[in-house]
């Protein structure tokens, strides 16, 4: 009897130890692979980024007028964060992206009302 009661037991926590390989709570996993989803969608890989860099270097105008090379800059970060905004579907990440983006429009109005 007592041999059976061991087993039953050995075979119960076996049982739960592959149940819940990971461990923890199921809904900490959940929000934890969100965060790491939404993080994901915001970063851009490097090849990303040298693209937009080289972008960016073409658009850059030749005179060296610290200005024009600014209102560039907010151009192309405009540009960037509408193509952002267009591929994510997390709604808290569009929210601050679209506060971002008006921002930045009215930064780059602003550049441009001075430069002229």
């Amino acid at each position: 009897m007592r041999l059976r009661a061991v087993a039953f037991v050995v075979a119960g926590a076996a049982l739960l130890a592959a149940c819940d390989f990971e461990g923890g709570d199921p809904v900490q996993h959940a929000l934890r692979d969100a965060a790491a989803a939404r993080q994901a969608a915001a970063l851009k890989t490097t090849e990303e980024e040298q693209a937009a860099a080289a972008k960016r270097a073409a658009v850059a105008p030749a005179e060296g007028d610290e200005l024009s090379r600014l209102i560039a800059s907010r151009r192309q970060a405009v540009e960037d964060t509408r193509a952002l905004l267009a591929t994510t579907t997390d709604p808290a990440l569009k929210a601050q992206l679209t506060g971002d983006l008006k921002a930045e429009e009215s930064r780059l109005r602003a550049l441009e009302a001075r430069s002229n």
